[in-house]
């Protein structure tokens, strides 16, 4: 779906001579908005995610490269949060390096693009889907997500089925005096 929304972008935008300067102003004004509309969306869902308070708890192994392959122990709140600061970061730095591009080279391509496909992404993302959805955080949904590896279904390489990569988890409920003693860290690690 997205490499149709790409190449079809692309294409419209040069049958329509949108690469004109005289287009830039309105170009700006569309990826401005649509990056506001993102940012607001992972605050509120931010906001869900603290006001639900999901004490559950969750453990998993570590996925991340070059981590210690300790468990992580973590709520399923913290978890979202943490996961939303991803999509937060991810989001501001798409954005310094589109501006970049635009501002120092006049690309308006990556404007356009970056005004439909984030759009895109988030209707997908599980915290959307979870949080703003209502849907439940089975099957693909549940808790911990693994990235899709974009290339595993060009290669065959384990990656691309996400119920085949996804790290060990557990879950359990939380009394409010476990969740109390962690404090205000995150999420611990424990050596395998």
């Amino acid at each position: 779906m997205q490499l149709a929304v790409i190449f079809g972008t692309m294409h419209l935008v040069k049958k329509a001579g949108l690469e004109s300067p005289e287009y830039a102003p309105f170009i700006r004004v569309m990826y401005g908005t649509a990056t506001a509309v993102i940012l607001a969306l992972t605050f509120y869902i931010k906001s869900v995610v603290q006001k639900g308070n999901d004490t559950t708890a969750l453990e998993y192994d570590d996925p991340a490269p070059g981590s210690q392959q300790g468990r992580v122990v973590t709520t399923v709140a913290k978890y979202d949060l943490g996961e939303v600061a991803k999509l937060q970061k991810s989001t501001m730095f798409t954005t310094a390096i589109v501006l970049f591009m635009h501002f120092k080279f006049g690309y308006i391509q990556p404007l356009i693009l970056q005004s439909l496909l984030p759009l895109l992404n988030l209707y997908k993302n599980q915290l959307f889907q979870i949080h703003l959805l209502g849907k439940p955080a089975t099957d693909s949904l549940k808790r911990p997500w693994v990235a899709e590896n974009p290339f595993a279904a060009l290669t065959g390489a384990v990656g691309g089925d996400s119920a085949a990569t996804a790290p060990a988890a557990t879950a359990a409920p939380v009394s409010d005096g476990d969740a109390e003693s962690s404090g205000s860290e995150i999420e611990t690690r424990k050596d395998k």
